[in-house]
């Protein structure tokens, strides 16, 4: 074989080799690192954002980050001055209940006072109110004695949360990670993902930011996506061919043991909807209480403003209405309230 086709193979040999590892320059590797300093500064810099600001990002996240201030607040409640009651639910129970009615109504036909307070997190379920319970009311005195969760459709019903990244950020500690597991977190990319949800403000809340950037673009883009999440939380079915109620089984169990009485309400909204059999099975085997107000004397279509909602009218029919069926609940209990001070007041003497 000739030097000069000796020469060419080895060149060609060396073009081959450079073409499939080529060697960056000195040059390029100093961009690359400033490229990934820059993407990380910035990360940090929506972290902080995130944590410093997030109250203004979104009324839902400044709702969110309230929790714990609201689990103070009804500790704060003087029992001497009725039952402490909490409403809990989503968007339904933020527009439907005006607590002052409720209160009002309450007095004027029971003759008994309460103090209520609200947690209406969007577009949540009984997956998210099972962890809200369970991290901000579970503790000794914090427990409200009626919990009144406010449900229609499926709300009720096993399923995973559709907010798992919320569920980080804002419901869970790292003891509900057995639980999270069990219902929420199947597979090991959900758990990855939960993980980097709870360990960072910017990447749990990056739907946020989503959120804002299409609010610019598309009108009415932020009540437009609350409309349709909740309409296909109501009507999907891929969760459970046979519906299933273990958490809500748990949940009425913790608040059981604690001495709070569970009342389920099924709320009015445009579309009629059924209460599942096992529902009604489960209310009779346990302590908790089924009221009906899927049909509100006096409620019609128009005064769901956006199709979901009750509006200001529609929303004191319903907590009047509210009142009066589950008004005989609360008084039983006040009542059952003042016989146990009366006891060990005299217990005492």
């Amino acid at each position: 074989m000739s030097t000069e086709v000796i020469h060419n193979m080895k060149d060609s040999t060396e073009l081959s080799a450079d073409t499939v590892a080529p060697k960056l320059s000195p040059r390029k590797r100093v961009s690359e690192r400033r490229v990934v300093i820059f993407v990380l500064s910035l990360f940090l810099v929506f972290e902080v954002l995130f944590w410093l600001g997030g109250d203004y990002l979104s009324k839902d996240i400044a709702h969110l980050r309230s929790f714990e201030s609201i689990s103070q607040q009804l500790d704060r409640f003087d029992s001497d001055q009725g039952l402490r009651v909490l409403f809990l639910g989503n968007s339904l129970t933020r527009y439907g209940i005006d607590q002052q009615v409720f209160t009002q109504a309450i007095g004027d036909e029971f003759d008994e006072s309460v103090q209520t307070i609200k947690m209406n997190p969007d577009n949540t379920a009984i997956a998210d109110w099972f962890y809200a319970y369970r991290t901000y009311f579970s503790k000794p005195g914090i427990t409200p004695d009626v919990l009144i969760i406010g449900f229609e459709g499926i709300h009720l019903q096993d399923a995973p949360s559709i907010h798992p990244d919320r569920l980080a950020q804002y419901y869970c500690s790292w003891s509900d990670y057995p639980k999270l597991c069990k219902y929420d977190l199947k597979s090991f990319e959900d758990r990855v993902h939960f993980a980097f949800c709870k360990l960072s403000a910017a990447f749990g809340n990056r739907d946020r930011v989503q959120t804002r950037v299409l609010d610019l673009v598309i009108p009415d883009y932020r009540a437009g996506m609350d409309q349709l999440n909740e309409r296909r939380n109501r009507h999907e079915t891929t969760a459970v061919s046979a519906p299933s109620y273990q958490r809500l089984e748990e949940l009425i169990s913790i608040a059981h043991s604690q001495g709070t009485q569970i009342i389920l309400v099924g709320m009015p909204v445009p579309e009629a909807y059924q209460f599942d059999a096992k529902l009604l099975e489960l209310v009779d085997q346990t302590s908790a209480i089924l009221v009906d107000c899927r049909t509100v004397p006096g409620l019609t279509v128009p005064m769901f403003f956006d199709g979901l909602h009750m509006d200001p009218q529609a929303a004191k029919l319903y907590s009047s209405e509210l009142a009066s069926k589950s008004g005989f609940v609360l008084k039983s209990l006040a009542q059952v309230n003042t016989d146990t001070k009366f006891r060990s007041v005299s217990t005492v003497d």
